[in-house]
């Protein structure tokens, strides 16, 4: 095994009697990582009980098929948080691609000319964000918040003062049209999409040398600049990604809705990055992967769905949503706790977040 990928591996507790796990330390530990998945199986059974619609084939494809758009954005999302980040403007990317290739498909360019412009303008919100992040050091909440609320009068500024683009069906190219709204051997396009963009990032961050790199540079960032990596080149790269894929998914729902509502990539950013947090907790290291933000974003999606068939009041839904997100972190995070489990993923991230914030005041108060 390389350096790199030796010091890419999350470092294990060395044997001995204070270091090495207990039997009901490693039995708490694994019940943490059961804590997404069992909350996943309950919602299947309750509203399975509660509405006989709810586990048919029909309402669970629909189910997938309504989940693709945050799908994409949380895996966008996840190559982020991987890199040892946050992007509080993932919604706006998105909504600049969908503004992007509705106004280029308004204006009669084609199909192809339509997706590029998507991910064109996309990627200059993930360009952004390379440059105040990694150039000017801004932390990266401040930087990406500070990239929506400019991203969210930018929209406004460009169709003058947010008025939506609407696409006649007759006049929108096949081409286009199949992105959001066609199907490959009976499935919806959307879901298409979505498994094929979460493949290729878990094949990229699970097998690849890339993946290691960017997985170091966000969970050890100081052994991987001793090891010579580059890893502001990674950092940026993953901000890239996110933005371009947020981007598609903004293409998808231009494709899918036929026109642009300003803004309306911003209601995906909140289920994102609780999806992402959610999929951290299967992971013994805290560490965000694809497979478990796929499983946050069903869990979200179902909760949706059962919450509609057995007619909860709007006003309580998020509340409901709110409680489910709220309990499986609080369970992870108690069944998890051991004094020799390392930091990484999402709990350094999180303790490096309050380790500044600490030090920020420390230093204010002496000055």
């Amino acid at each position: 095994m390389s350096t790199i990928e030796t010091l890419a591996a999350p470092v294990e507790p060395s044997p001995g009697p204070v270091a090495a796990y207990s039997g009901k330390k490693r039995g708490t530990l694994q019940a943490s990582r059961l804590v997404a998945p069992g909350t996943l199986a309950l919602i299947l059974i309750v509203f399975s009980v509660l509405s006989p619609v709810f586990f048919t084939v029909g309402n669970l494809f629909g189910i997938l098929g309504q989940v693709a758009l945050l799908a994409l954005a949380a895996i966008g999302l996840t190559l982020v948080v991987r890199a040892g980040g946050i992007d509080l403007s993932i919604g706006v990317a998105l909504d600049l691609g969908a503004l992007a290739s509705a106004w280029l498909i308004h204006d009669g360019y084609r199909a192809w000319v339509a997706v590029a412009g998507g991910l064109l303008f996309a990627l200059a919100v993930g360009a952004v964000n390379a440059l105040l992040i990694v150039i000017l050091r801004i932390p990266a909440f401040l930087a990406t918040l500070s990239v929506w609320f400019a991203g969210t009068s930018v929209q406004q500024l460009l169709t003058g003062g947010g008025a939506p683009i609407y696409l006649s069906a007759p006049l929108v190219p096949d081409g286009f049209a199949v992105i959001g709204r066609g199907y490959f051997l009976g499935i919806d396009a959307a879901i298409v999409n979505a498994v094929s963009i979460s493949l290729v990032v878990a094949l990229l961050l699970g097998i690849t040398r890339y993946g290691r790199k960017l997985t170091m540079a966000g969970e050890q960032p100081s052994a991987a600049r001793i090891s010579g990596l580059r890893t502001n080149a990674l950092i940026a790269s993953a901000y890239l990604l996110c933005a371009v894929i947020a981007g598609f998914a903004g293409v998808v729902l231009a494709a899918r809705s036929n026109g642009y509502v300003p803004g309306s990539g911003q209601a995906y950013l909140m289920d994102a990055i609780g999806a992402v947090f959610i999929g951290a907790t299967i992971s013994r290291y805290g560490r965000v992967s694809v497979g478990g933000t796929l499983i946050g974003v069903v869990i979200f999606g179902l909760l949706d769905n059962g919450l509609n068939l057995i007619g909860l009041s709007f006003f309580w839904q998020d509340l409901a949503r709110g409680l489910v997100l709220l309990s499986i972190l609080l369970a992870a995070v108690v069944l998890g706790r051991a004094k020799s489990r390392p930091a990484t993923g999402i709990f350094a991230l999180l303790r490096t977040t309050k380790h500044q914030a600490l030090t920020n005041t420390a230093k204010g108060n002496r000055k």
